[in-house]
């Protein structure tokens, strides 16, 4: 057992709530409704900015030549912020809802920017390894959701099937591979403490995930007065007409 199988059987309980998410259960029935997936997309945007912004900071800290640096270089020359907020806008628009897509933490839910904060903090004060450890949830999404639904029907909107293949491109699957054996490397030449905080690390970002999915299935996850629910259902209403 490596250390990230060791990991994921200790989070076992956190993993599962993440992997079988009432969220990506509804997608995989055909039952999740549309105003549920624009929420996510909706208060996704920030997340998408502030995840590259991570990515740079572990850039900056990489060995020089590192293959990891290299990787997360090609994810933010590829799949850029703004190429990405672009595709996620296409996204909400075809399910009706026109207007931008913020790239701000200050329109996103509090369960949200609990998650922004928790990377950009590790990316500011961690090792390479520990960003590394701490994106690597977040990257996971090639498995849950571009693993998972690579070979089956998504029924609902095709808008689903758009979002669930951006899961399956090269780019993040060669960038969460090149996550896990930075990883990997570190727990197998670090002592203890730094398998601890790597371990840490890798759990909260599992709960903070788990966190904004419970947000955007709820869709009670607004601060007073916000703008990201109040969107979502605005397109829920429409399509009930």
């Amino acid at each position: 057992m490596n250390f990230l199988q060791e990991c994921r059987r200790h989070c076992a309980d956190v993993w599962e709530a993440y992997r079988h998410h009432p969220w990506i259960e509804a997608m995989a029935a055909g039952s999740l409704s549309p105003e549920r997936f624009v929420f996510f997309q909706l208060d996704d945007g920030p997340h998408v900015a502030e995840f590259n912004r991570t990515l740079a900071l572990g850039i900056a800290k990489a060995p020089v030549g590192h293959p990891w640096a290299k990787a997360a270089a090609h994810v933010l020359d590829d799949l850029s912020t703004v190429g990405e907020l672009d595709e996620k806008r296409s996204l909400v628009e075809e399910l009706g809802h026109p207007g931008e897509l913020a790239a701000d933490r200050w329109t996103c839910s509090p369960a949200r920017e609990g998650y922004l904060n928790h990377l950009v903090r590790v990316g500011y004060e961690g090792t390479f390894a520990q960003i590394a450890a701490a994106v690597y949830p977040c990257s996971l999404f090639t498995e849950v959701i571009g693993a998972r639904f690579a070979d089956r029907e998504i029924p609902g909107p095709p808008t689903y099937r758009r979002w669930a293949d951006m899961y399956t491109r090269r780019t993040r699957t060669e960038m969460c591979a090149a996550h896990a054996r930075v990883v990997e490397e570190a727990a197998a030449e670090g002592g203890p403490a730094e398998r601890a905080a790597l371990r840490r690390l890798y759990r909260r970002s599992l709960e903070h995930q788990v966190r904004v999915f419970d947000a955007a299935w709820g869709l009670d996850g607004e601060w007073p007065g916000g703008a990201v629910a109040r969107a979502a259902r605005a397109v829920g209403a429409e399509g009930q007409r």
